[in-house]
């Protein structure tokens, strides 16, 4: 017979964090079945913390394993049950629970307890081999990204009509050579637009060559994108290619293209022209193949009137103009981004904040946000942060958008009395036709409704007093047009089932 010094080698001896949860519980329980005392072992792995995830049981099922699981907590504890007597425990990583783990035993809970101990030791291991995967896989990731820029249609976000025309029409643009022109607010993703642009265009293979314009000097720019020669100016000790050259054959974005100084849009237009550029220095022209994506935050043509851009320069960037619209210009957009936003911050930070309350959604669609996307991501980010459990609450939502909370009313309104007032000044100019107003009443009723409740059609006939199937009956009999997220659209959309 085994000692027991023999049995805890062996058990910690199966316990290889490279291997997978079922594996190991298999193994697990072939030796424990030999001990006489464990009836049975079950592990719960939650799904996106250990891989693979999902349910194991050795040996006895558990009936009642789920309401074990909620008893678990963070020490290892026995919970009296009606049947066996169990061992459970909560492994977590910080506040997020990544495994449940139970072991039921007939008379030995010394050896149970060993087991939950030897199994939450694994399910940290296997975790923190998982991470470590996941880090490389990241890292290998990022260094392709790096040599190949991989953008798609839909790794924009949007569920704005607006947003789907703007990528169709940067799509339809790639497959030319012609330079494009990019508008748009802080913050709106001007350079996500730019990089979808190159990788659908001829020139994927090459390499896109992003510069911010308005971050560098005049000098300290001329140089970045023409490069210089040795000696052509104090600590030029030895030639330097310019980013024209780097990115011959793909594509450079210039970033903030309404910065640069009237010397550095002279040399800019000769190079759009000529297709050569020159050193710094120098006085060799060299050719170059490089396609030119610009992009702004101001007015270009107000610059234009004002003096402070060339009027040539801007006739030759503005080939193809895209307007990108502030993200106020699409609020349905902002469910979506606070989601994506929020599984991207939850990986990162090991969280699981997965709640927004309604009243916190509508504040942050109500709020204008000046920064845009780049300002939504930030507050997502603060509030995955310092979130204490699964709920964004609003206090962490900075203050300034705070303010754009809808306050109840103070003083209660008297409908009847509004009513009333309505449907005399109605009658005096219309007339008192019972048969006239109804219809027109049901329709003013449903729309509002419709924009109260976001297009949710179930709410909206629940407040209505009708039924789903009476509410679509009305939306047809009136011509009503409803998006969810939006509420009443002008034109028929495709709707998803609400």
């Amino acid at each position: 017979m085994q000692t027991w010094p023999t049995r805890v080698g062996a058990v910690l001896h199966m316990l290889d964090p490279a291997t997978g949860p079922k594996l190991v519980l298999d193994r697990l329980w072939l030796e424990v079945q030999t001990w006489k005392t464990i009836a049975g072992i079950w592990l719960h792995c939650r799904p996106g913390h250990l891989t693979p995830s999902g349910t194991f049981i050795g040996g006895e099922p558990l009936a009642n394993a789920d309401e074990i699981a909620q008893c678990a907590g963070n020490a290892t504890a026995p919970i009296a049950t009606d049947g066996l007597p169990v061992v459970a425990r909560q492994v977590r990583d910080g506040n997020v629970p990544i495994a449940t783990l139970v072991v039921s035993h007939r008379d030995s809970e010394e050896a149970a307890t060993f087991l939950v101990d030897a199994l939450a030791r694994y399910g940290m291991d296997r975790l923190r081999v998982q991470l470590e995967g996941s880090e490389l896989a990241e890292e290998n990731q990022v260094l392709r990204g790096a040599l190949s820029v991989d953008v798609k249609s839909h790794d924009i976000l949007s569920n704005s009509g607006t947003m789907r025309a703007l990528v169709q029409s940067a799509v339809r643009a790639a497959a030319s050579s012609a330079t494009v022109l990019i508008q748009g607010e802080t913050g709106t993703g001007k350079e996500l637009l730019a990089k979808l642009i190159h990788a659908h265009s001829h020139r994927a293979h090459k390499p896109l060559v992003p510069i911010n314009a308005g971050a560098l000097s005049p000098t300290l720019l001329e140089s970045e994108l023409f490069g210089h020669t040795r000696g052509a100016f104090t600590g030029a000790d030895q030639d330097r290619k310019g980013l024209f050259e780097v990115a011959n054959g793909g594509t450079l974005f210039l970033d903030e293209i309404g910065e640069i100084s009237q010397d550095t849009q002279v040399r800019l237009l000769r190079v759009l022209q000529e297709r050569t550029i020159t050193r710094v220095g120098d006085h060799r022209p060299i050719t170059v193949d490089v396609r030119i994506i610009a992009a702004t935050h101001r007015d270009l043509s107000e610059e234009v009137k004002s003096g402070r851009f060339r009027e040539d320069l801007f006739y030759r960037l503005n080939v193809v103009n895209l307007q990108v619209p502030p993200l106020r210009e699409r609020r349905e957009d902002i469910p979506l981004l606070v989601n994506h936003f929020l599984q991207r911050y939850n990986r990162e930070n090991f969280k699981n904040v997965d709640e927004v309350p309604r009243d916190v959604l509508e504040m942050l669609i109500s709020y204008p946000w000046p920064g845009n996307i780049r300002e939504l991501e930030n507050c997502v980010q603060k509030a995955v942060v310092l979130a204490p459990g699964t709920v964004m609450i609003d206090d962490l939502i900075p203050p300034t958008i705070r303010s754009y909370r809808r306050e109840p009313q103070t003083e209660a309104p008297q409908p009847l009395q509004a009513l009333t007032r309505a449907l005399e000044i109605y009658a005096s100019s219309a007339g008192p036709d019972l048969n006239r107003l109804f219809p027109e009443a049901e329709r003013i009723l449903i729309r509002w409704t419709m924009n109260r409740e976001k297009g949710v059609k179930l709410r909206a006939a629940k407040a209505l007093g009708i039924n789903r199937v009476t509410l679509d009956r009305k939306l047809a009999e009136f011509d009503i047009h409803v998006r969810r997220g939006t509420g009443v659209v002008d034109t028929e959309e495709p709707d998803a089932k609400t």
